[in-house]
């Protein structure tokens, strides 16, 4: 019998609607000028939900707005936060600055934004009132950001190793070939095309659909580990932190079941 025909896709074909939001495959950006509700009318379950959305909906921009949120747990004013967020291999592809992503965090329920007049002190709302707009303007000397109790839960939901466990979990056929690459690239930056040599020719590659025979391209598998968090662009990819401190974890446990 002639086997179905071999065709190369750059997509996984199908989707377990258990899957982590924040990995889904990229999608334009849509305005982040969009209403995310006032903070005193929602719930904190629907702030958790309108931060989610908001980072959803940044494909470009998600581990960096994710990276914000870890480092803003300790208030950091925002010439602070510019200049750790420059540093970000994360952020060279993103598609808007610092201040902007900050300021998306802060609509949706993610940070606290914090202004400071010439002497330090907080300017609160009541030291708002009766002042003009270039008055109120003219009072903030400096800006600070701080992580929310919903930016928090944010944080822990959505870790990179919980992702990691996610997607090995829910394809449990592919977990080896996700462990290797990632050990793969935790050895130094690799090339697509050392990627595509490690992974040429291997079963996990290959699915069927509707009786045809599918070879989906690496950069599939690459994607999957990207949005986990796990792996990043940095002249090669390579294995970010959560990754490598997922890998010497997973190892740990697996020498003490020995």
């Amino acid at each position: 019998m002639q086997s179905a025909p071999i065709r190369a896709t750059g997509e996984e074909p199908g989707r377990d609607p258990r899957e982590n939001g924040l990995t889904d495959p990229a999608r334009t950006d849509v305005s982040d000028d969009d209403a995310f509700g006032e903070p005193a009318a929602l719930s904190p379950e629907e702030k958790l939900a309108a931060l989610e959305e908001a980072v959803a909906r940044h494909p470009l921009n998600r581990e960096t707005l994710y990276k914000i949120l870890v480092y803003c747990a300790k208030e950091r004013a925002l010439e602070d936060m510019e200049r750790e967020i420059a540093s970000w291999p994360e952020f060279r592809g993103a598609t808007q600055n610092q201040r902007r992503m900050a300021e998306t965090l802060v609509r949706a329920h993610g940070l606290e934004r914090k202004e400071y007049d010439a002497d330090g002190a907080a300017i609160t709302p009541k030291r708002m009132e009766g002042l003009g707009e270039d008055e109120a303007s003219d009072l903030a000397a400096s800006i600070a950001y701080r992580t929310t109790e919903a930016g928090a839960r944010f944080v822990e939901r959505h870790r990179p190793r919980a992702r990691l466990e996610e997607l090995l979990r829910l394809s449990p056929d592919r977990a080896p070939a996700y462990l290797e690459l990632l050990a793969f690239a935790a050895e130094k930056p690799r090339t697509y095309g050392e990627v595509a040599g490690l992974l040429r020719g291997r079963p996990v590659l290959e699915t069927a659909i509707d009786g045809a025979r599918l070879t989906m391209q690496p950069s599939v598998l690459v994607d999957k580990l990207e949005r986990c968090g796990a792996l990043v662009w940095d002249d090669g990819w390579t294995a970010t932190e959560e990754g490598r401190a997922f890998l010497r974890e997973r190892k740990a446990r697996e020498d003490g079941s020995e």
